[in-house]
């Protein structure tokens, strides 16, 4: 294919034909420049006029670094154009981005015209700091991102291109460029494009495979891919979810088992399978409620404790994922290494109750609860594979640990505060459910969640409960939830709790 779609000269007299406005939005570490450069070498064999200018992001995730491109058809008799060095906002041709969550950025920036520019964006995610470090799940929903880009641009090619990048062993900047010449926007020939790659003369093959898989994927899957689920990063249920749950709790259900399965034994997710069909038939369950339930359950019985992270750490899935992000190439040696760093609680978490306990109150004694054993494992060499090994072979060992025996309180506390508030409120019970989400994670995230969450159901759950909840009870949880999500070390929630205790006694004076 030597398709092109050159750029038009202007109707009659007027101030010159327009360039060709493109802006390139990549990650560290991407391409993005080798992208900037295959399109301007091309455009400059082609016989444009193009220039090319970057701005380099603060941080990985703190900004993208861009890359600005304009050409333009030189005309017989006239000066060499002058281009501009900046992109001007709504006056873009097309926007590449590589990551969804930058293309967002530019959009908000108002760098999209409805109008006239052509959306090209990666729909894989690469989440920033802030999502990380949330004390819940503070991933941006890809779904108001993709429907706010929609609205944005005049037209929009999303794709997973990352997957088709893996599949092609190439780099995400080939597909890029192959995306951005089935787009039919670039004045520039295939064919140019594809010899620009061959005169840069390195990994030649990898990005012309890489080039032909963009081009593919946007002639295929124009539309974003679904939401990623956990098919493919666990192996497949042993037990499957029971077909009295409704279409919603059994999607959550299947995840669920499937992960229990995978983080202990088919037995293990028979239980869970247990509590939700005990759940399911009390008086004001309802369907959005048992769903959300199945969700926090799965999770907090998959607690992330040492034997989890070798798990997870020793995965094939993962393993390839590195090779795919380090860019190796079949034959080459891939290192990793591993840096862990063990705190006391998940350490003592693996001794059976009798000897952990003792053990943990000399540590506080002592003033050692917050110590920690930094460790280096290169799980690609034997000795330190074998290491991780063992400890994922822990597995049955797993119910007689003291990590796993104070979940299980946890568990059957959380449990009961859901049930009692069922009885007396249906509408709060949906809250109490979501108060799991603060109790995540390992080492100081999980205290802190731990803590704030106690704080929760001793100061606000169960003395409302005991009594007569309040009205506005639903309403209470929430506020208290959203402080300490807010605000991990507890100040914001101390502030919270203060408040609704000030407006029930207010309202008890009032009643009196």
């Amino acid at each position: 294919m030597n398709a092109m779609n050159p750029i038009p000269p202007p109707a009659g007299p007027g101030p010159g034909p327009q360039p060709f406005r493109l802006l390139i939005a990549a990650l560290g570490g991407e391409g993005g420049g080798v992208l900037a450069g295959w399109i301007t070498e091309a455009a400059l064999a082609s016989g444009l006029v193009a220039s090319r200018t970057s701005i380099p992001g603060v941080a990985q995730r703190t900004g993208a670094t861009t890359y600005y491109l304009e050409m333009v058809a030189a005309q017989p008799g006239m000066l060499s154009p002058v281009l501009a060095l900046n992109p001007a906002p709504g006056q873009l041709d097309v926007l590449l981005a590589s990551e969804l969550l930058e293309a967002t950025r530019l959009a908000s920036a108002g760098m999209i015209a409805p109008s006239r520019t052509t959306l090209i964006a990666n729909t894989a995610r690469v989440y920033t700091m802030d999502e990380k470090m949330a004390m819940t799940d503070g991933r941006i929903d890809t779904a108001r991102l993709i429907s706010a880009l929609k609205s944005a641009a005049n037209r929009t090619i999303l794709a997973d291109f990352n997957s088709a990048a893996t599949a092609a062993q190439a780099p995400l900047s080939a597909v890029l460029l192959g995306a951005l010449a089935a787009s039919r926007t670039l004045p520039i020939a295939d064919d140019a494009l594809r010899d620009a790659i061959r005169r840069e003369g390195k990994t030649v093959s990898a990005n012309l495979a890489g080039f032909e898989a963009g081009l593919k994927t946007v002639a295929q899957q124009s539309t974003p891919a679904s939401a990623p689920t956990m098919a493919g990063l666990v192996p497949q249920a042993r037990v499957a979810a029971p077909a009295e749950f409704t279409a919603r709790t059994s999607v959550v259900a299947a995840e669920g088992v499937a992960r229990l399965t995978d983080y202990q034994s088919a037995a293990y997710a028979e239980r869970y399978l247990a509590t939700l069909r005990r759940f399911s038939v009390l008086p004001g369950m309802d369907d959005a409620a048992l769903a959300e339930l199945a969700r926090h359950l799965a999770v907090r019985m998959s607690v992330e404790d040492v034997t989890r992270v070798a798990q997870l750490k020793l995965r094939e899935t993962r393993i390839a994922r590195v090779n795919a992000e380090a860019k190796a190439r079949p034959g080459d040696i891939v290192d990793i290494t591993e840096f862990m760093k063990p705190g006391m609680d998940e350490i003592l978490g693996m001794f059976p109750p009798f000897l952990a306990r003792p053990s943990i109150r000399l540590t506080n004694r002592f003033g050692l609860s917050k110590a920690a054993i930094p460790l280096t494992v290169t799980t690609t060499r034997l000795w330190g594979f074998l290491r991780l090994k063992f400890l994922a072979s822990l597995r049955g060992w797993r119910p007689h640990t003291n990590k796993f025996h104070e979940e299980q309180i946890w568990l059957a506390r959380w449990l009961a505060l859901v049930e009692t508030t069922l009885k007396r409120d249906p509408r709060a019970a949906r809250e109490v459910i979501t108060t799991a989400k603060l109790v995540r994670g390992y080492g100081d995230t999980y205290r802190r969640g731990l803590e704030n969450w106690d704080r929760i159901a001793t100061s606000l759950i169960e003395p409302a409960l005991a009594s007569s909840p309040p009205e506005n009870f639903a309403e209470q949880i929430l506020q208290a939830r959203l402080a300490a999500e807010k605000d991990p070390e507890g100040q914001a929630l101390n502030a919270t709790l203060a408040a609704i205790q000030r407006a029930q006694t207010a309202t008890f004076q009032t009643a009196q």
